[in-house]
């Protein structure tokens, strides 16, 4: 039975907090479902969730960085993983980005077909764990990584030193974005 809160099952909780006429993938909405049927854990130790206000705290409500981004899910720590949508790519096409809690930013995945690859690898903190070593706790994706490879014909590597390497060749400008965006929110820019 589907995880149900408020009326609204995960995938539509976090579609509601994507900025307006984002889209939700079908790809994101299909993990979120099989989240709702099976629970956690999926994958360590982070969460597809809503990103709360994360978001607009770090470039404030409304404004133009706010509506590149696209939060579906957490860390442990209360970092988000969102969609970057500089160029107004497609939720599913766009690259994954971590904003941490400390400050860190990081380009995960080149795209959300990409990231499920990464996620289904068993990281307990995607962002944080080296990609180029194995997670510490492989089985706690077993399941995921099955399901991927069903679904979606997803094998997931062993480690996520050629996804996290690629993504973040082909989209070297996240941090500076960031700081372009938070200047313009203090008035800086």
């Amino acid at each position: 039975m589907a995880h149900v809160e408020d009326g609204m099952g995960r995938a539509q909780r976090i579609a509601a907090e994507f900025p307006p006429g984002v889209p939700m993938p079908e790809a994101m909405r299909r993990l979120c479902d099989h989240l709702d049927r099976t629970g956690y854990p999926i994958s360590g130790c982070m969460r597809m969730r809503p990103e709360g206000e994360a978001l607009k705290h770090w470039f404030g409500a409304g404004s133009a960085a706010w509506c590149q981004l696209a939060g579906f899910g957490a860390g442990p720590d209360g970092s988000t993983l969102a969609a970057w949508m500089p160029d107004g790519q497609d939720v599913m096409d766009a690259p994954v980005v971590l904003l941490g809690l400390e400050g860190e930013l990081r380009v995960l995945a080149d795209g959300f077909l990409d990231f499920l690859a990464l996620f289904g690898i068993g990281y307990d903190e995607l962002g944080y764990d080296d990609p180029t070593r194995p997670p510490a706790d492989l089985a706690s994706a077993a399941g995921l990584r099955d399901w991927l490879e069903a679904e979606f014909g997803i094998v997931c590597p062993p480690t996520g030193a050629a996804v996290v390497g690629r993504a973040q060749a082909r989209h070297p400008g996240f941090a500076e974005w960031v700081a372009a965006a938070q200047a313009l929110r203090d008035g800086n820019g």
